[in-house]
């Protein structure tokens, strides 16, 4: 545990190592937060949870799902709101695989999920086709 300055703020270094199968692997974190014996442990556990998420998360969008890996406009704007939308639609899809499929016991093929969830959304249903809407009484809210 080691601290260095950044910016006149005082960052921690945690260094961890980790021994499988007779290899050591070392492992390090930056922190703002002061790493101490009683929550080194703590934080390692923390940075290995995070950077599991973020590495998977964007692998999985770059590499087999989101096919970001390719520019779609020279407009910094259009990059931006492109990677949004895949971050928004990677999330849903991992809201209904987990929350519907997993949790329901449906196992389906990944090819067929995306195409499955968007389908869905056409058989959502709407104010109109709960109710039945009168000529005479039309809503503009």
């Amino acid at each position: 545990m080691n601290e260095i300055d950044y910016d006149g703020k005082p960052v921690h270094v945690l260094r961890y190592w980790e021994e499988k199968n007779g290899t050591t692997t070392e492992f390090q974190w930056l922190s703002s937060i002061r790493i101490t014996k009683g929550n080194a442990e703590k934080m390692a556990e923390t940075g290995r949870k995070r950077w599991k998420i973020e590495n998977e998360g964007f692998n999985r969008q770059k590499n087999w799902q989101g096919s970001i890996t390719h520019t779609c406009s020279w407009d910094d704007q259009a990059q931006k709101n492109h990677y949004l939308m895949a971050q928004i639609s990677d999330f849903m899809k991992q809201l209904y695989e987990y929350y519907y499929l997993e949790k329901n016991g449906i196992e389906k093929k990944q090819k067929n999920i995306s195409s499955d969830l968007l389908a869905s959304f056409g058989r959502q249903l709407t104010k109109e086709d709960i109710f039945s809407v009168d000529e005479n009484t039309q809503s503009f809210n």
